[in-house]
């Protein structure tokens, strides 16, 4: 969180494009995909990794690679992570900059 003139904002912006792939968690804390693309990346990243599994247990490097790039993803096309107060500070967000567009 962003303390913004005695105001706390969550960062509701990815580090890279316009389009948010990831954001705030509804419950718990993390985030959680919310766009196609975020569901895509997560559904591959399982399919790979159940495939790995039951593949050759000396793939260890690969098992490792393929959460730093999921991770990767993540980080950069969501926004700051959080609860259900930072999810209703980005759903908010949203609202208002799809109000404005």
């Amino acid at each position: 969180m962003h303390d913004m003139g005695g105001e706390k904002t969550v960062r509701t912006t990815p580090l890279i494009g316009t389009k948010v792939w990831f954001a705030p968690r509804r419950m718990g804390w993390g985030l959680s995909p919310v766009s196609p693309e975020g569901w895509i990346v997560t559904a591959i990243m399982a399919v790979a990794s159940t495939a790995l599994k039951r593949g050759d247990r000396k793939r260890r490097g690969a098992d490792v690679l393929l959460v730093v790039l999921y991770l990767a993803v993540v980080v950069l096309k969501g926004t700051a992570p959080g609860g259900p107060k930072a999810r209703r500070a980005f759903e908010a967000a949203r609202e208002q900059s799809a109000g404005t567009a």
